[in-house]
């Protein structure tokens, strides 16, 4: 048998793989993360999370953090200043109406964040809990065997040799995991062309805030200072994104000449759209932008990152301390959640097409936005708020566990703070404690908290640690339903 250096190595050192590594540390997982880029060398960017993921930060402790770094963020003032003074929550194609039905999550509003910012926050959590994060270092190579892979990076020393139990590839959409595991993307080709610049732009007299749909594209002037624009059936340059591209652009869909200097960066980007045909294969598996790719439309893309990183790392470490049967619920539950956000990103670029027909086609999906049913179902799809991992008859199981407050024999807590310790959660709710009782042998993975609550939707609850029911009860003394379904989530019971 070969020894591994870690337990689990993490390519990419961006949000979604800084998260994992927080997820991993929490069970005692011995991480690495690895990114090729310099600490703050990537594109800056402005990154909107969701309500969902809102809720999933606060059943980490990582809310106050986050929203104390949004704060701090002074360039974001006016982008916070039009969401306080908008009853929407968000878009769909350009259409700033999501929200306005009756959905209702457990945070008013979204937050924005630079990318910078959220990676500064979850470096601290990462590296405060003992993962290490090295940067400049690529991955060139990797090879699995029956005890682990053995990674080849390359940094300024040169070449190594690393072995980790597994491999997850957070290395963005051009993943070198992806490929170097063999691992399919199939999906379709552009049919826009974007390019996006953040520096100082002069002639922006007549282009007002916002995004605007013109006949040749869209241009969007944003309030962190980054400008944009879209065109259809354009050919996509060989070469990389330079200013004048960007320049042009801005011509050709506002008829407005502009001048760019002190530019941070200008980059160009499709509405390519693929997803791995598997996140797994053997030992390696992939997160966020290595597993999809899809039209940056609504802010979705790091949410549904985020998501998988949350879902994989509490199977992920169940794996590595030797109850490995989770790891194949990760591909059946996040790739249909990921299909479903390139399904609706695919009919944003559709509705935003430029022409009288997508104008009329745009005027009547206003119209049906105005019917609380039909806004909810898309405001919950952009949100990730109706995500739900099926598979059992009962229709409650699966579904996200909203937080309240419970009270328990030491007090009044909020369900979201017992999930901070990343244990699956179980709620006797009965008065009883019976259910307790039955899972003092998964004590030492479990957290069992008796909170009588007549008025609640069944009598035990089995949360799982990224929030979702695994078991719901409606007995007041459980049989033996909670304990298959603890075996199958918690292993098996210690005598």
């Amino acid at each position: 048998m070969q020894s591994n250096d870690y337990d689990v190595l993490v390519a990419g050192g961006g949000p979604v793989g800084l998260m994992l590594a927080c997820e991993l540390r929490m069970y005692g997982v011995s991480t690495l993360v690895v990114e090729r880029l310099a600490p703050g060398a990537d594109e800056p960017r402005t990154l909107t999370i969701h309500a969902r993921t809102l809720e999933i930060m606060d059943r980490r402790n990582l809310l106050a953090d986050f929203m104390a770094a949004e704060k701090a963020t002074a360039d974001l003032d006016e982008y916070r200043r039009r969401l306080a003074n908008t009853s929407a929550r968000g878009h769909f194609a350009g259409l700033f109406v999501l929200g306005r039905g009756t959905f209702a999550g457990e945070h008013p509003q979204e937050l924005a964040l630079s990318r910078e910012a959220i990676e500064a926050v979850l470096t601290r959590r990462a590296t405060g809990t003992g993962a290490v994060v090295r940067h400049g270092v690529q991955v060139v190579g990797l090879e699995q065997d029956a005890d682990g892979v053995a990674v080849t990076v390359e940094d300024a020393q040169g070449r190594s040799v690393i072995r980790a139990g597994h491999v997850v590839g957070c290395d963005g959409g051009r993943s070198t995991v992806r490929t170097l595991a063999g691992i399919d993307f199939p999906g379709t080709e552009p049919q826009t062309v974007s390019w996006m610049g953040l520096g100082t732009v002069t002639g922006l007299d007549r282009l007002p805030m916002g995004w605007q749909r013109r006949e040749r594209g869209w241009f969007m002037r944003m309030p962190d200072g980054r400008i944009s624009t879209t065109e259809w059936d354009r050919p996509l340059p060989e070469t990389s994104a330079a200013v004048e591209e960007l320049v042009e652009s801005v011509h050709r869909v506002t008829g407005e000449r502009i001048a760019f200097t002190d530019v941070r960066f200008v980059s160009r980007f499709t509405d390519s759209t693929r997803l791995a045909a598997q996140y797994r294969t053997g030992r390696v598996l992939l997160a966020g932008d290595a597993a999809h790719v899809h039209f940056p439309a609504g802010g979705q893309g790091a949410n549904l990152g985020f998501q998988d990183a949350v879902n994989l790392g509490w199977k992920l470490a169940a794996a590595c301390q030797g109850r490995p049967g989770l790891l194949d619920t990760y591909d059946a539950e996040r790739r249909p959640v990921a299909a479903r956000v390139l399904r609706n990103t695919r009919a944003q670029v559709a509705l935003m097409r430029p022409g009288p027909q997508v104008d009329a086609l745009r005027e009547l999906v206003t119209e049906l936005l105005g019917f609380d049913e039909v806004n909810d179902h898309l405001t919950d799809a952009v949100h990730g708020t109706d995500v739900h991992y099926g598979g059992s008859d009962d229709p409650r199981v699966g579904t996200f566990v909203a937080d309240r407050r419970l009270k328990t024999d030491t007090g009044t807590v909020r369900l979201a703070e017992l999930l901070r310790e990343g244990r699956p959660l179980l709620l006797d709710l009965t008065g009883t404690s019976a259910a307790v009782r039955t899972a003092e042998p998964w004590g030492d993975r479990v957290r069992a908290v008796a909170a009588p609550d007549t008025d609640a939707e069944a009598a035990v609850l089995l949360i799982r640690p990224d929030g979702h029911l695994a078991w719901a009860g409606d007995a007041p003394v459980p049989g033996a339903g909670l304990h298959t379904a603890l075996t199958d989530w918690c292993g098996p019971a210690h005598s």
